[in-house]
């Protein structure tokens, strides 16, 4: 007879904390979910300088490098401003758009707008990118082409860095003697600056 209030007690005591799981484990399924995190983004502008070489079809060009006209060639030096934006993980791989304005500097006028799809990653001091973009050439005469550009980038402050882009593009042009169209490829080098800004999720 003693053990028997021993016995309710436990059982009272087990029934107590089993209710409290069932009511702890229903306050969790009935939680509301995590918010969720704000989207990540960087923003940037850049501008800089640069001058390529050309392969093919040199006469218009500012200075031949060989001993005749049919040699390699270097482009008029032309400026750059760009702007463009970048998804993904701010801590990893990144990817966007970049819309850029080139203009020679001397000799014939001319300017080039190219839309481009960017492949990005930052660290904390150093950063680099890809990009594919389409030129289009919008003056003295109208046409387009395809480039590949890849850049390196040194912050000397957090959203302030130096920039250097190494570009190979290919351009349909003119006729020229007994061919209908021509193709020229060209390889440039810029240097210029780039500032940024994240919205860090």
């Amino acid at each position: 007879m003693p053990a028997r209030p021993a016995v309710a007690a436990a059982a009272l005591v087990g029934l107590s904390l089993a209710l409290g799981g069932e009511a702890r484990a229903a306050n969790v399924k009935d939680a509301p979910d995590e918010a969720p995190r704000p989207l990540f983004f960087r923003a940037f502008t850049d501008a800089g300088v640069g001058v390529g070489l050309r392969f093919n079809n040199p006469y218009r060009l500012a200075t031949i490098l060989g001993s005749n006209a049919e040699s390699v060639s270097r482009t008029a030096p032309y400026s750059s401003l760009g702007a463009g934006i970048l998804f993904g993980d701010p801590f990893g791989f990144q990817h966007g758009a970049l819309l850029r304005w080139d203009a020679a500097l001397s000799g014939v006028g001319q300017h080039v707008l190219t839309p481009s799809y960017v492949f990005a990653r930052r660290g904390t001091t150093w950063g680099g990118h890809a990009r594919l973009g389409i030129p289009l050439v919008l003056n003295p005469e109208a046409t387009a082409g395809l480039e590949l550009g890849l850049a390196g980038t040194f912050y000397v402050r957090a959203g302030v860095g130096i920039r250097a882009e190494l570009v190979g593009s290919v351009f349909g042009g003119a006729a020229i003697d007994d061919k209908n169209r021509t193709i020229y490829p060209v390889l440039s080098g810029q240097l210029g600056v780039v500032y940024e800004w994240e919205r860090l999720p």
